[in-house]
């Protein structure tokens, strides 16, 4: 019987797609022309001199290549060469049709600073702020969302490495894109603010301090296992902020008092870090609820039970 050949592990965000890129939307593409306009491009004070002049004067220039980078995340065009057919035929956006050689397309895409893209981030995200002003909240959440001055979500993700279709590029080591961190309302969506680190290896525990800041006093962060760390727990404490996360498998505690109990849940008071040299400051509350056939378990540094 002949040997089979072994399996080899794929990224799922890497297999092959498909070769053609989905029709346009007008609804959706209306939305984006109104947080995208050309006009309101402002990062360019980022480059002086030289550069500045270059950017400036090449037909690829910033508003143009968001039309680019923004067409192939949203229509999921395949490659260079179809974003290239698509913009000398049909145009993109706000662009009327043009020639672009596909390899005049790769050499900026490599050399646009990343910069000037999270700069246009920050500026789509405060208008996506401005014009939708004050949403509703859920009737089931408002009682919470009343008791804190800000409910948001933090999450962390490494960006994933580009496929590489060359042949020169394949004997390449393998570079993922870096890290970014974003922040949202709990309950809306709505963006707040978001950061990036070039390192794509860091830990999520890198933006701590800057979430901390950003926070207000009696404002909610909730976030993941990521961020599990004593000093951080403590310091929301210090500054009468408060935080909702997952307890992590093994710490040690020692249970305080319970305040309530059931068949379904449990609700105490503990101190975290019971056999550690540096243990948790400040008491903590972890509620567990059993759902199914498994018990999950949330920590939080909100102890009054009727918030």
């Amino acid at each position: 019987m002949a040997n089979k050949r072994p399996r080899r592990a794929s990224n799922p965000d890497l297999r092959r797609q498909t070769q053609m890129p989905a029709p346009p939307n007008e609804e959706i593409e209306r939305q984006l022309l109104l947080l995208l306009q050309p006009e309101n491009f402002t990062p360019l004070h980022l480059l002086r001199g030289k550069d500045e002049q270059k950017l400036r004067s090449r037909i690829l220039t910033l508003p143009v290549m968001m039309a680019v980078v923004v067409s192939m995340v949203y229509r999921q065009i395949a490659g260079i060469r179809e974003l290239s057919r698509m913009l000398s035929e049909e145009g993109l956006f706000w662009l009327s049709p043009m020639n672009v050689s596909p390899q005049a397309l790769s050499k900026r895409l490599r050399t646009l600073p990343v910069e000037l893209f999270s700069q246009i981030f920050e500026q789509v995200m405060m208008r996506i702020r401005q014009q939708q002003g004050k949403r509703p909240i859920p009737e089931q959440w408002l009682a919470s969302h009343q008791r804190f001055a800000v409910i948001w979500i933090a999450d962390g993700s490494t960006l994933e490495q580009l496929r590489k279709k060359l042949q020169t590029l394949k004997a390449q080591p393998t570079v993922l894109a870096g890290k970014m961190m974003m922040v949202v309302e709990a309950f809306t969506h709505r963006p707040v603010t978001t950061w990036y680190s070039q390192n794509a290896k860091a830990n999520d525990k890198i933006f701590c301090d800057q979430l901390l800041g950003r926070l207000p006093v009696g404002g909610l962060l909730i976030f993941d296992l990521g961020f599990f760390k004593f000093p951080w727990f403590d310091a929301f404490s210090q500054d009468k902020k408060f935080f909702v996360t997952r307890l992590r498998e093994k710490t040690t505690y020692e249970l305080q008092r319970c305040l309530s109990q059931g068949q379904y849940y449990r609700d105490e008071i503990i101190q975290m870090g019971e056999y550690r040299s540096n243990p948790c400051q400040y008491p903590t509350r972890l509620v567990s609820v059993l759902w199914g056939q498994s018990w999950y378990y949330y920590l939080t540094n909100v102890l009054d039970p009727n918030l």
